[in-house]
């Protein structure tokens, strides 16, 4: 297969001009290029080979446009376009300034732990919503995270697979030696999320040390070396972290991101050990009962034979320490003076009881003349007051006449409500902005298209427009009035469309739609509704897209995380979503 170097081609018309290569990975190639439209920097990738050379590989390069376009995520690297020219395929991406990790961190320019985690956390992330879509990224490492400014963007899903858990598949023999896990050295091996955890703890590894790991197929003769002993500031948590994720077997690593990031964030602590002591503590056993552990008949019996033996010969030295002499020594003088104490304290309590005593009568004394005393008072007769008459106006005098209501006339109860805050005013609801794309699509000139795949990004009510400006540039059409501002965009014509209502002030958005023709595809579909809900979608929602998309209902109204909207079958039989 013949290397292809497009360094100053141009291509769609000249619309991207190639300007230098970036870099080179297992079957594609990168370049950085002038988007001229729009004059903005970009990065293309195509594959190293001509297409007439490896029909296979293009097939391949399509599969990641796929896999890209499925997973948006603001530390994924966004798909912009995607063209075959010539026959060749092209991906067109975000160009990220920055750097890549790796040449930050090598060689042995080891970063502080706070901004390691920090970047592996939103590495992590990204990676959740790659699962998230049934995919493994399987090549994650430093090569493949670039840096701009405090964000980590992950790239590069050349060797991306689809994600069957449990079971057991080919894998490619791409692998990047000292991230890539054991597994995926195997012709044939299960599949798991575990296989991303190692990369990613094998990349936070090289961050801490600055060293690239030993690869996994050489770590049963070339032990892994812990990370605190290359980088003796480590945390132990972060270290237990890093080898956890790292282990070798598949099954003995955390099985998820989130299960790992649960490891990473718990802070290193040592455990305080109780001091062990060199001598054995006294066991108080009584016979016949075993302590613990099934003990039978004849050893208890053994137990109670032994504790009587040690009686007797306790009884014995008592008996041998009486006829001994008895010496007046420091022993007659402590027992003499814990005597003297203790009767000293008995004095003093019962002196104590003697005052408590006389308090007691005293004041019982006191009570009882009290009693007597309030007994002898003089009865007191307390004079009648009258009061003057007071005489109430009429009522009818003072209240206007009322209107009368006939007794067989009906009467609206009052709202609670109502009734307590007369002075509100009812709530008016705020007419829906008009949909733009209703009736969008000519399905007699809708093609299916040439197996190109144009991303069609899903952007959430509240989105600030300058993301969408941003990441789509200039819009198709647009118009404004005194209440909103409407723009569309026609990013496949006639086959894929979206449209924003933003607000009067034309700041952020407030209703988004998307129009596809039926045969569009569907993962494409499901990408844009999914960035609609602002990546928040349920099973039952895209359960009705697929629903709608293939004809089996016409509509299916939906309500979820304060979002309302609807995907339904227009008059001219496109799919069209919208969300409010």
């Amino acid at each position: 297969m013949s290397s292809i170097n497009l360094v100053g081609t141009s291509l769609q018309n000249g619309k991207y001009v190639i300007e230098n290569e970036l870099g080179r990975g297992g079957f594609g190639v990168t370049y950085r290029a002038v988007h001229r439209t729009l004059d903005q920097i970009v990065v293309i990738k195509t594959l190293r080979w001509s297409t007439t050379d490896s029909g296979q590989q293009l097939q391949k390069f399509q599969a990641e446009a796929r896999r890209l376009a499925q997973c948006q995520h603001p530390n994924i690297v966004n798909v912009t376009d995607f063209f075959i020219e010539a026959g060749q395929p092209y991906l067109v991406m975000d160009f990220i300034p920055g750097q890549p990790l790796s040449a930050m961190i090598f060689p042995a320019r080891l970063l502080s732990e706070k901004i390691a985690i920090n970047y592996i956390r939103q590495i992590a992330s990204a990676l959740q919503t790659v699962h998230g879509q049934g995919l493994l990224h399987r090549d994650v490492k430093p090569q493949n995270i670039m840096i701009d400014g405090g964000n980590a963007i992950l790239i590069d899903f050349g060797i991306a697979r689809e994600l069957s858990t449990g079971q057991t598949q080919t894998h490619t023999n791409l692998v990047s030696e000292g991230y890539a896990p054991l597994e995926q050295y195997l012709p044939k091996a299960r599949r798991s999320a575990a296989s991303d955890v190692y990369g990613l703890a094998a990349t936070l590894y090289s961050m801490v040390t600055g060293e690239v790991p030993v690869a996994s197929v050489l770590r049963s003769h070339h032990p892994l070396t812990p990370p605190r002993q290359l980088n003796p500031n480590l945390s132990p948590g972060t270290e237990q972290a890093i080898l956890q994720g790292m282990a070798l077997e598949l099954a003995q690593r955390p099985q998820s991101m989130a299960t790992w990031l649960k490891l990473l964030s718990t802070p290193g602590r040592s455990r305080s050990r109780q001091p062990q002591s060199t001598t054995q503590p006294t066991q108080v056993v009584a016979p016949g009962r075993p302590s613990g552990y099934g003990v039978n008949n004849n050893l208890s019996q053994a137990g109670t034979d032994i504790a009587r033996q040690q009686a007797q010969q306790a009884q014995q030295q008592i008996q041998h320490q009486g006829d001994r002499p008895k010496k007046q020594g420091p022993g007659f003088f402590s027992t003499l003076f814990k005597s003297i104490t203790s009767l000293i304290l008995l004095g003093l309590l019962g002196g104590l009881g003697f005052v408590g005593y006389r308090i007691y009568t005293t004041v019982q004394q006191a009570i009882n003349n009290v009693k007597e005393k309030t007994a002898e008072l003089p009865d007191v007769s307390i004079p009648e007051v009258s009061l003057p008459e007071i005489t109430l106006p009429d009522l009818e005098e003072i209240i206007p006449d009322l209107p009368t209501v006939p007794e067989d006339s009906e009467v609206d109860e009052l709202d609670p409500l109502e009734d307590a805050n007369p002075s509100e005013q009812p709530t008016v609801e705020q007419p829906s902005p008009p949909l733009i794309l209703g009736n969008s699509g000519n399905p007699n000139t809708a093609s299916p298209g040439d197996g190109g795949i144009v991303p069609v990004p899903g952007f959430a009510p509240g989105t600030n427009a300058t993301a969408v400006t941003s990441r789509l540039g200039e819009p198709t059409r647009q118009s404004a009035s005194a209440s909103a501002t409407t723009a569309v965009y026609e990013l496949d014509p006639n086959r894929a469309s979206v449209a924003y209502v933003y607000d009067a002030a034309g700041n952020s958005i407030q209703q988004t739609e998307a129009v596809f023709a039926p045969s569009y595809d569907r993962l494409i579909m499901r990408t844009a509704l999914t960035g609609m809900l602002n990546g928040q979608s349920t099973r039952e929602i895209e359960t009705g897209l697929e629903q709608v998309r293939t004809g089996e209902i016409n509509q299916f109204p939906f309500e979820h995380n304060g979002f309302v909207g609807s995907i339904e079958r227009n008059n001219n039989g496109f799919v069209h979503i919208y969300v409010r």
